[in-house]
């Protein structure tokens, strides 16, 4: 019965199961990349903005509701009480300005306590809010970041209970793609360095090669004649060999020269092969430093510009903000203008990147440090090198083999032992002798003495002479 071939060659179809696991497992091991990562935290800072904005604006907006009323009663009653004192009563000017100074003292106890309390400051409640779109973007990277400005925070048991849940989430999240960004950067870093130290290297290299050639070739005119014997009388290459033919006017050829140079290269690369890798998977110390200084610097040049500080002022919020210790006594953004919510963002993008590079260099100077020691613990004999503890693998590896050979021999051959021993003695008859007796000596059996080869001519010579 002919088949469809059709049919049978066609895979099976997928079903819907199987497509929703692919595409699950593809979505995880995207979201852990390194991209994954970092649109993750991008993210979960967005949707953290838009959240705390919902649950602390309207509590704000209240809060600097009673504050601005709370501070026109309190205006109200100090006018009453300064004019009903200085009007009506007859007070000399001592008491009056006793009276005052207490009126003034409670006005401004009052004043910071609406401030401490309410967050009030004497602002406007309709146009001006802490909780701006920029601003909630920066508190929800400090608090991810650990840096914690606290130039705003959140008032209701609400927003409280949602800050420590979404430290809890966003801090591990920060901290792994902050690990595997750091790692990307400074194999990027590391990459940069080594093709720059191979560029300036080679440049070094071709510089030596050609003066070496010249010193080379000076020496040998000054050293051979036209005839290729130098003063000496010993002849400096065999006329037989091919490079005799190239020889001219007491000098080889660029071929010949250009092996005799890549030999000597060869031998001095041989030496300083270690060195080199050293030198190109460990960036020094002195770089590493440069650039955390320009990175500051860089922070600090854009922050005195759009936030009128000075160098000192934005050097030391640079550095504050990087090392994660954020005291808030300087903020950006906080002074009302027209580009505050720019300068917001300009503040978020600078802490997330700088905190990355910090990393970065952090992970350079730990490597260079471990390798310094145990460049170290190698030279004192602390610790074995990686050719030593090969060795010793070999060996003890050997030994094991040959440890295993002989228990896997030893039990066949103690049985063939036992085995002789067993047929010798099944084989061998005991005679009882007396030995005062000479008898004894009969049952001794005479050992038959080998009859060689010669023996055996001998004889048969000696019986055809006979014959003769």
């Amino acid at each position: 019965m002919p088949t469809d071939r059709t049919t049978t060659l066609v895979a099976p179809v997928a079903s819907n199961n199987v497509r929703r696991r692919s595409f699950y497992r593809s979505f995880v091991q995207f979201l852990f990349s390194n991209l994954g990562l970092v649109i993750v935290v991008f993210a979960y800072s967005a949707a953290g903005a838009f959240l705390f904005i919902l649950l602390e604006q309207y509590i704000e907006l209240q809060n600097c509701q009673q504050g601005n009323l709370s501070e026109n009663i309190s205006i109200l009653n100090l006018s009453e009480t300064i004019y009903n004192d200085v009007a009506l009563q007859n007070d000399n000017t001592t008491v009056l300005y006793t009276k005052i100074t207490y009126y003034l003292t409670n006005f401004t106890d009052e004043i910071y306590s609406r401030r401490t309390t309410l967050r009030y400051s004497g602002q406007n409640c309709a146009n001006t809010s802490g909780w701006s779109y920029t601003s909630a973007l920066l508190f929800t990277i400090t608090v991810i970041t650990s840096i914690g400005y606290g130039h705003i925070t959140p008032t209701s048991w609400e927003g409280q209970i949602t800050c420590i849940c979404y430290a809890l989430i966003g801090i591990p999240i920060f901290l792994l793609c902050l690990s595997n960004i750091s790692s990307v950067l400074g194999d990027i870093f590391r990459f940069m360095y080594s093709g720059l130290l191979h560029c300036f290297c080679c440049a070094c290299r071709i510089y030596t090669r050609n003066r070496r050639r010249v010193n080379r070739q000076s020496r040998l005119s000054k050293l051979q004649d036209s005839h290729g014997i130098d003063y000496t009388g010993a002849p400096t290459i065999d006329p037989c060999w091919p490079e005799a033919n190239r020889r001219t006017a007491g000098k080889l050829s660029d071929e010949d020269e250009n092996d005799c140079d890549d030999y000597d290269d060869d031998d001095d690369d041989d030496d300083k092969d270690d060195i080199w890798s050293r030198m190109e998977s460990r960036v020094p110390f002195g770089a590493v430093i440069l650039i955390i200084i320009g990175y500051i610097y860089l922070g600090a040049v854009m922050f005195s510009k759009f936030e009128g500080w000075t160098m000192i002022e934005s050097v030391y919020f640079c550095y504050i903000t990087l090392s994660t210790i954020g005291f808030g006594d300087y903020v950006p953004g906080v002074t009302s203008s027209s580009g505050a919510g720019v300068r917001f963002l300009l503040a978020c993008i600078y802490i997330l990147f700088g905190l990355a590079i910090l990393a970065m260099c952090f992970d350079l100077i730990k490597e260079g440090i471990v390798d310094k020691f145990h460049w170290c613990a190698n030279k004192l004999g602390i610790i074995a090198t990686d050719d030593d503890q090969i060795d010793e693998d070999r060996t003890r590896y050997a030994n094991f083999e040959y440890d295993s050979s002989n228990q896997a021999q030893t039990p066949p051959i103690q049985n063939n032992i036992k085995r002789l021993n067993d047929e010798t003695k099944s084989n061998s008859t005991v005679v009882p002798c007396d030995y005062n007796d000479e008898t004894w000596i009969n049952n001794i059996r005479d050992k038959p003495e080998p009859t060689s080869v010669n023996s055996k001519n001998k004889k048969e010579m000696k019986i055809d002479d006979e014959k003769r």
